[in-house]
C-alpha cells in the first residue's frame, strides 16, 4: 500500500474579518471539552472508551445522548480498540486538533482526530488506522470516524438530502427504519428549530462516501465516513485488507449545527469550508466556457472563425475538448473522440499551425485556453504499439480494464496506484500545460470502468486500489496546482480539496459546474446525421427544436443553466452544434443572459437558499452574501397553472432598504423596499407578457410557452 502523506489545507478564501472565539480544547481527569464559541463537544472517558457527553451549538439545544460510544470500530472482527492516550495539537488557521489513539489485540492502532476552527458550528473528523501487529487486519469496506448517537425525542427528526435534477436538501422520507445516504445528509429537529448536516469527502468519483442512521432506544445512532471499496451488486460484502506496517486515513467527514433549516444548515457548513478547506476561486467565478471539438483534417480553420463569436457573445474561457491529440480522429462526425488518446502532442493534421497557435489567438481575443484530458485511460492502440507499457495496465483478476464503445476506438485503463503512472501523468500534464499555456484543464474519466485494480505489482495489495489511486490522483492535483497556482478547470468528478470548480456535491452546494452542455436549438437528435441525444440540462423545458420561441421562453431556459457556472459545447463533436449554427435570436439571447451573469456571478459562491413559493409548480433560489448587502434571487414558473404566486425571501436584513431590479425590466424601472417587506413576501406575475408576446399579434400555436416563465431579481442594500 502506498503510505499515505498528510493532506495539509493549502488554500483559503479572502474573507471579511470575522469576530472569531478561541479555540480551546481543555483536558481534565474525566475527559475532554471543546469549544470555540460557537459549537461545544464535551467527552468523557469510560472503561477503556470514550464517550459522548455533550454537543449542542452556543445557546443552543443538546444533541448528544450522553454515555454513547464516538468510536466505531472497523474491523470485520469482534476486536474490541481500547483507549491508550490523547494528543492536542495546534492546526493552521488557529484551529487544534484532539487526537483519541485506541489499540486492539490484533495489532490495530486507531487514531480518531476531532479538529475545531475558529469561526463556525462544525467539528471535522478523520480517522487513521495503521497495522502494528504480525497478521492482516480484515476491516470493512467503508471506515467511519463520525459516530455519534443524537437524541430523537418522539420522533421529530426529520432527514433531508439531494434529489436528482433539484438543488438543496429535499424531504428524505424518515428515520424509522435504519437508512443509508448516499450524499450528505441533513436531520432536521422541528421541536427545537436546529438542524444538524453530516457531510464529507466525497471520494473524487474513486472512493465513495456514505451516511447511515440506525434507530435505538436511546436515539438515532448516525455512522458517516469513506467507502474504501464499493459494494457489488451481488456476493458478500468487501473485505479491505490492511497488511502489517501499512496504514490508512480517511478524507475529511464534518458535522455541523444550525438554528433554522436545511438552507441554514447548508450556508453554516459552506462557510466553513470556504474558509478552512476549499482552494481559493480565482478572480470572476465561476466563469463561462465553450467547450469546442470536431473530428476533421483542419479543424483549426472553423474553429477559429468560432473563437470570434465567443469573444463577441462575452465567454471567459475556450477549450478544446477530446480529440486535440496527435492520432486523434479525423473522419468527420463519428464521435470517436479516444482514438490516439494517451498520446500528449498536438495534432498537426488537425492544427497545421500547431495547437500552440490556437492557445495564443483565444488569450489574443481576451479569454483562457484549454484542453480536455483523461489521463487515467489510454487508446489499446498504444499499448499493442508499446508506448503505453502492458504493466502500467489495471486489471481485476487478471483482466485488464477498458471500453469497447461501438463509436470508439478501444481504451485501456491505467491504474492511478502505481507510482510509476503518477510519475508519467504528472510530467504528461505539467509539461502540457506550459507547453500550451494553458489555465483550464477538464479532467474527464470518461472511459474508466473501475479503481479497484487487485494486481499486486503495483505499490498496492489486492484490496486497496482504489484507495491507492485516490491517492495517487490527489498527488497529481496537489503537484499541478503547486506549480501552476491559477490553474482552474472542471473536475467532473467532486472533491472537496483540490478541486477550483467543483469542490462538493453540485446538487447541494452553490457555485459549481454541473456536467452538462448547453446547446443551440439545433442540438441533436435534431442534428441530421447524429449518433447521440444532446446533452442532458436542468431547463425543465422540452429539447429546443426549429420551432420559434418568445425571449421569455429562451430566457427561461437559458436561466435555469446560470444558476451556476456554464458550459457551452458542442457535445457530439459536430459543427451543426456550434452557438454559430444556431437561429440569430438565440445566439442575442445568449449572449444578454451571458452580460447579466457576469453582473451577480460574484455572488454564486454565498450563502444560498431556496425561498418559499405560494403556488405549486414554481421553484426559486436565492444568493446572499454573509453580510445581507446584495442577493440575487432566480423565481421560475414550471409550466405551474398558476401565473401569480408570492415569494418570501432570506438572509436580508429586515431593517435595511434594498434597491430591487428586476431583469425583465428595462433600466429605470428599479424599486425600493425594505428587508421586511421582501421577507414577508412580494407579489409575482409570470412570465412577462412582453417578452412572452412581444409588441405584435401573437400567434395561439405558441400559447404552450405561456406556462412557464422566469425573472431574475438584483437585490442591492441601500447604507
Amino acid at each position: 500500500m502506498i503510505k499515505l502523506v498528510y493532506l495539509a489545507v493549502i488554500f483559503s478564501l479572502s474573507i471579511a474579518t470575522l469576530n472569531a472565539a478561541q479555540v480551546s480544547i481543555t483536558k481534565s481527569a474525566d475527559g475532554w471539552q471543546m469549544t470555540n464559541g460557537n459549537i461545544h463537544v464535551e467527552l468523557i472517558r469510560s472503561s477503556q472508551t470514550v464517550q459522548l457527553k455533550s454537543l449542542h451549538r452556543d445557546g443552543g439545544a443538546e444533541w448528544a445522548v450522553a454515555g454513547t460510544t464516538i468510536m466505531a470500530s472497523p474491523d470485520r472482527s469482534s476486536n474490541q480498540y481500547r483507549f491508550s492516550e490523547d494528543v492536542i495539537s495546534d492546526l493552521p488557521r488557529d484551529g487544534k486538533q484532539l487526537t483519541l489513539r485506541f489499540k486492539s489485540d490484533s495489532g490495530g492502532f486507531l487514531s480518531l482526530m476531532l479538529k475545531l476552527y475558529p469561526t463556525g458550528a462544525v467539528i471535522e473528523l478523520v480517522t487513521r488506522l495503521e497495522n502494528l501487529g504480525q497478521h492482516d487486519l480484515l476491516l470493512n469496506s467503508h471506515i467511519d470516524p463520525l459516530c455519534f448517537t443524537v437524541k430523537n425525542p418522539s420522533g421529530d427528526l426529520k432527514p433531508y438530502s439531494s434529489v436528482q435534477g433539484q438543488h438543496g436538501f429535499q424531504t428524505a422520507g424518515n428515520l424509522s427504519s435504519a437508512r443509508e445516504f448516499p450524499d450528505w445528509v441533513v436531520l432536521r429537529n422541528d421541536a427545537t428549530g436546529e438542524s444538524a448536516l453530516i457531510g464529507g469527502e466525497p471520494g473524487l468519483g474513486i472512493l465513495g462516501w456514505k451516511a447511515t442512521t440506525h434507530l435505538s432506544s436511546a436515539g438515532i445512532i448516525v455512522r458517516a465516513g469513506t467507502l474504501l471499496l464499493k459494494d457489488k451488486t451481488s456476493g458478500p460484502p468487501p473485505v479491505f485488507e490492511l497488511a502489517p506496517g501499512e496504514a490508512v486515513e480517511t478524507p475529511v467527514t464534518f458535522f455541523a449545527l444550525a438554528k433554522g433549516d436545511t438552507d441554514d444548515a447548508g450556508n453554516e457548513t459552506f462557510r466553513y469550508l470556504k474558509r478552512y478547506v476549499f482552494l481559493t476561486p480565482l478572480p470572476d467565478a465561476p466563469l463561462v466556457t465553450y467547450c469546442i471539438w470536431l473530428t476533421e483534417k483542419n479543424s483549426e480553420e472553423p474553429i477559429l472563425q468560432e473563437l470570434k463569436l465567443a469573444r463577441r457573445v462575452g465567454f471567459d474561457v475556450f477549450y478544446h475538448d477530446a480529440t486535440w491529440n496527435e492520432g486523434a480522429s479525423i473522419i468527420p462526425g463519428m464521435n470517436d473522440w479516444s482514438k490516439g488518446l494517451g498520446d500528449y502532442n498536438g495534432n498537426a493534421e488537425k492544427f497545421p499551425h500547431g495547437l500552440r497557435n490556437l492557445s495564443d489567438a483565444v488569450h489574443a481575443n481576451g479569454m483562457k485556453f484549454g484542453l480536455w484530458i483523461d489521463p487515467g485511460n489510454v487508446d489499446a492502440a498504444l499499448v499493442e504499439s508499446g508506448q503505453i507499457p502492458v504493466d502500467w495496465l489495471a486489471m481485476i483478476d487478471g483482466k485488464t480494464l477498458g471500453t469497447t464503445h461501438p463509436s470508439l476506438s478501444p481504451t485501456k485503463q491505467l491504474c492511478l496506484g502505481d507510482p510509476k503512472v503518477v510519475a508519467w501523468i504528472k510530467k504528461q500534464l505539467g509539461d502540457l500545460i506550459e507547453k500550451y499555456n494553458l489555465d483550464w484543464i477538464k479532467w474527464d474519466p470518461s472511459s474508466t470502468v473501475s479503481y479497484e485494480c487487485n494486481r499486486t505489482d503495483h505499490g498496492h495489495r489486492k484490496t486497496d486500489g482504489a484507495y491507492a489511486a485516490y491517492l495517487g490522483r490527489l498527488e497529481i492535483l496537489r503537484y499541478l496546482l503547486d506549480r501552476f497556482p491559477n490553474l482552474s478547470g472542471f473536475e467532473c468528478d467532486p472533491a472537496l480539496r483540490y478541486a477550483r470548480v467543483n469542490p462538493g456535491p453540485q446538487r447541494l452546494l452553490p457555485g459549481g459546474y454541473t456536467n452538462e452542455f448547453i446547446t443551440g436549438p439545433m442540438v441533436s437528435p435534431n442534428v441530421w446525421g447524429s449518433l447521440a441525444t444532446g446533452g442532458i440540462g436542468d431547463a425543465g423545458t422540452d429539447t429546443l427544436t426549429g420551432r420559434w420561441y418568445s425571449a421569455s421562453a429562451l430566457d427561461y431556459y437559458l436561466r435555469k443553466h446560470f444558476t451556476h457556472g456554464v458550459t457551452f459545447g458542442n457535445i457530439n463533436g459536430m459543427s451543426s452544434q456550434f452557438l454559430s449554427a444556431a437561429p440569430a435570436g438565440y445566439v442575442e439571447a445568449f449572449q444578454r443572459n451571458l452580460l447579466f451573469f457576469k453582473q451577480y456571478r460574484h455572488l454564486l459562491f454565498e450563502d444560498v437558499y431556496h425561498p418559499k413559493l405560494g403556488a405549486a409548480g414554481w421553484s426559486s433560489v436565492q444568493y446572499v452574501k454573509e453580510d445581507s448587502t446584495e442577493s440575487v434571487v432566480y423565481i421560475f414558473r414550471d409550466k405551474s397553472e398558476a401565473a401569480d404566486t408570492t415569494i418570501r425571501l432570506r438572509g436580508l436584513d429586515m431593517k435595511a432598504k434594498y434597491r430591487v431590479t428586476s431583469l425583465n425590466d428595462r433600466p429605470g424601472r428599479e424599486k425600493v423596499l425594505t428587508g421586511e417587506a421582501l421577507t414577508s413576501g412580494i407579489s409575482v406575475h409570470l412570465p412577462n407578457e412582453w417578452l412572452a408576446k412581444g409588441d405584435g399579434g401573437f400567434n395561439p400555436e405558441f400559447t404552450d410557452q405561456q406556462n412557464y416563465g422566469s425573472d431574475i431579481l438584483l437585490l442591492k442594500r441601500l447604507d
